[in-house]
């Protein structure tokens, strides 16, 4: 969803400025010095995606029925995540609060582009949480045996000594109780 709400964000600017120059001009002025740690913020998304993916196939394997965790609702979410970033943007940026942000055409057209992005990536989570459970489900079904036999380590036991019985050390065996007297 992060990949999306940043791809709309470019493509927004590249068509509302043509112009690379003017396009630069724009984003330095509109608070857009963050775009340098977006690498940085994408390697973390794709870490906790694999992260997910994991303990969705980890799901699987066992055989634990999960019901899916992508929700529709996540295609509301990029447009406000945009409509925020926008502003955010602006207010750090300038110290104001944008009013007029919204009526600007790369503001419009991001906006726009935010849905096809959002339903991209309710796809996209759907297919990989969906090929994450088979994926668990395949390899709880193969027996997972290795090729060459493998060494398994035994315990050592050592033979002790037997010992002698109690007469022959010398020691009485125990007597039975006293009867009682009654």
């Amino acid at each position: 969803m992060v990949g999306g709400l940043l791809a709309g964000h470019a493509l927004a600017y590249r068509f509302a400025f043509p112009d690379a120059h003017a396009r630069a001009d724009a984003l330095a002025q509109s608070g857009h010095g963050y775009l340098g740690h977006v690498p940085l913020m994408l390697a973390a998304c794709l870490g906790v995606l694999l992260a997910a993916l994991l303990v969705r196939a980890i799901a699987g394997f066992r055989g634990e029925t999960v019901r899916p965790s992508v929700s529709r609702a996540l295609i509301l979410l990029p447009p406000a995540a945009f409509v925020v970033q926008e502003h955010v943007e602006r207010l750090l940026h300038s110290g104001q609060i944008p009013w007029a942000a919204s009526l600007e055409p790369s503001f419009l057209l991001g906006l726009a582009l935010q849905l096809p992005f959002a339903l991209a990536a309710l796809l996209i989570g759907w297919g990989l949480q969906s090929l994450a459970q088979a994926v668990g489900r395949a390899l709880a079904a193969t027996e997972l045996r290795p090729s060459f036999p493998a060494f398994v380590a035994q315990p050592a036991y050592a033979r002790s000594t037997p010992r002698p019985a109690g007469l022959a050390r010398g020691y009485g065996e125990r007597a039975p109780p006293f009867p009682r007297r009654t």
